[in-house]
């Protein structure tokens, strides 16, 4: 594969800055998001600030930097798997992940908290809030071991 180097950096830079236009957006709308706009049922537009980890796990701690530079270090070894990757969806997986976590982790260092706004639910029951970034982490995952699964069944 050649052009590892070029969807690594046109797919994550465009990830990091849908996540954080879309961030500076819902800032812009605090107010109105706090209680949550409804788009259609089972989607709601809301503003939380997540100090915790995935769902908001360990808020009540100030651990935002370390997360922040946690989510550094994970993305070095991100590029080493790209490096080593055998296929496009790989890389593009992967490439996902790296715009994903340089969002979070910008935001965890400069703020101290990751702005998520998507609140899927049904009836009663929520999905925590999240963010483009989460969503983009989440493909990436899928993409990378569903390549790994098809490709390195030996």
């Amino acid at each position: 594969m050649r052009n590892k180097v070029g969807i690594t950096l046109v797919v994550s830079i465009l990830v990091f800055l849908i996540d954080q236009i879309s961030k500076l957006v819902v800032l812009n709308y605090k107010e109105s998001l706090i209680l949550g706009v409804k788009v259609f049922d089972g989607f709601k537009l809301v503003y939380v600030e997540n100090r915790g980890v995935s769902f908001g796990f360990f808020a009540d701690l100030d651990i935002s930097f370390y997360l922040g530079f946690l989510s550094f270090l994970i993305i070095f070894y991100i590029l080493y798997l790209i490096k080593v990757a055998n296929n496009t969806f790989e890389v593009l997986g992967l490439s996902m992940i790296v715009g994903g976590a340089f969002g979070n982790g910008y935001d965890r260092i400069v703020n101290k908290y990751v702005v998520d706004f998507i609140d899927i639910y049904a009836k009663s029951y929520h999905w925590p809030a999240f963010n483009f970034a989460d969503t983009f982490i989440t493909l990436g995952v899928f993409f990378y071991f569903w390549q790994i699964l098809r490709f390195r069944r030996d």
